[in-house]
This record gives structure tokens, C-alpha cells and sequence, in this order.
């Protein structure tokens, strides 16, 4: 396959996902109220824990979705912090709009492309990806965490979260039979790329949260090694 075709080929994966998720944009809460149990704000408030997301952060979630995360994220930070979403799903960035204003919540939503970030070098003290991060082609997510790394602040917080298979034989079965095809990627794929684009610390973990009883997430995270 020559480059030509391998372009070609890493454009079609990437528009093939991007069109499985606007199809899911009207449903997409409902599913994770049901996935959760009803408990998406103990998820989101984990994931919040893992970023060690404090007040007066300025901090940026990659493939927004609807929202839900950016909003907690907004009332961690506080009166003196900021937060921002991008997505490259025009449908999940007008849902995301509409709960902030029902809400109050001073958010900036926007489209945007996490190999394309519409935001300046150095400007997050933590960038968030939140079940995201495989739904895109390999190529696309190595340069998006290039991309990451240089809009974070020196010493900045890349935190990752996504479906891990446990490590508990039964719950590993339980879990592909549950989940099947969204079980096919590995978080510790990642680490090789954070490890290029720059990241020190970079470390691999199951989370404390779990879905329908399974250990079924895990986290990636690093910061960056910028003087």
C-alpha cells in the first residue's frame, strides 16, 4: 500500500466512526444513564479525581460529546477557571450549548479536531478524552496527542478513560460478551505515543468506577515535560 492509499484508507476509518457517532447524538445520554446505572455523575466525577482537576484550572475536553463531563469540569474549576470543549460532531456541540445554557454554565463549545486543536501553545493546565480516543484512525490519534501536548501548560494533565477488559478471567468473558467490539483496543497502546509527543509520568490503571458490576475502564495519564 503506498501513501497514497494508506491516506486514503485512515480518511475513510475516521469518516466511517465519525458518522457511527452522529447517528448516536440524541441517544447518547440515555445510553450512558443506562450503562451506568444511573450513576454517570460518579463517572464523571472520578475522572475528574484522576485529572486532579482543581479550582482556577483552565481545562479542555477533546471529543466533548454532549457535554456532561465539560460540565463538571466547569463546576470544579470554579468562578476563576475555564473550560472548553471541541467535537468534530456539529450535532453533539449544539447539544452540548443547550444543557450549558439550561444549566448557566459559562462553557466555550466549538467544533474542532483533536489532530487540528483550534487553540494556541501552552493555554491548559489538563486536557481531558473521555471514551473517545479509539474512534479515530491510528494516524489521527498519534497526531492528536501530539496536538494535545502542545496546548497544554508545562507540567500539563493528559487524562484518558475508556473501556479496558479486567483482568479477572470471568469478568473478562462477562465483559466481552457484553461489550464485544468496543473491547478491541488497548489504553496501554497509548503509551508509546504519549511517551513520543513528550508526556513524563505516564502511567496505566484500572479505575475504582464500575459498569453493570465489571472493572471494565481504565486510565492513561501523563504531563508534559516542557521546561
Amino acid at each position: 500500500m503506498n501513501q497514497s492509499d494508506l491516506a486514503n484508507k485512515q480518511v475513510d476509518e475516521d469518516q466511517l466512526m465519525k458518522s457511527q457517532m452522529e447517528k448516536m447524538v440524541s441517544s447518547y445520554d440515555s445510553y450512558m444513564r443506562r450503562v451506568t446505572l444511573g450513576r454517570e455523575g460518579a463517572l464523571r466525577q472520578a475522572t475528574l479525581d484522576l485529572a486532579q482537576v482543581k479550582a482556577g484550572d483552565c481545562v479542555l475536553e477533546v471529543g466533548c460529546g454532549t457535554g456532561t463531563l465539560t460540565l463538571a469540569t466547569r463546576r470544579q474549576v470554579g468562578p476563576t477557571g475555564q473550560v472548553f470543549g471541541i467535537d468534530v460532531i456539529p450535532g453533539m456541540i449544539e447539544l452540548s450549548q443547550r444543557k450549558a445554557a439550561l444549566a448557566h454554565e459559562n462553557i466555550a463549545f466549538q467544533l474542532g479536531a483533536i489532530d487540528d486543536i483550534p487553540f494556541s501553545a501552552n493555554q491548559f493546565d489538563v486536557v481531558l478524552c473521555s471514551f473517545m480516543i479509539f474512534h479515530m484512525s491510528e494516524n489521527t490519534r498519534r497526531k492528536g496527542i501530539a496536538e494535545i501536548y502542545r496546548v497544554l501548560k508545562p507540567q500539563g494533565r493528559l487524562v484518558i478513560l475508556d473501556l479496558a477488559l479486567p483482568t479477572q478471567p470471568v469478568q473478562r468473558a462477562i465483559a466481552r460478551r457484553l461489550f464485544g467490539g468496543m473491547l478491541q483496543h488497548d489504553l496501554r497502546e497509548l503509551l508509546p505515543l504519549m511517551d513520543v509527543a513528550g508526556f513524563s509520568d505516564v502511567e496505566f490503571g484500572p479505575t475504582e468506577f464500575r459498569i453493570l458490576g465489571l472493572s471494565v475502564l481504565a486510565f492513561a495519564r501523563g504531563k508534559t515535560r516542557k521546561g
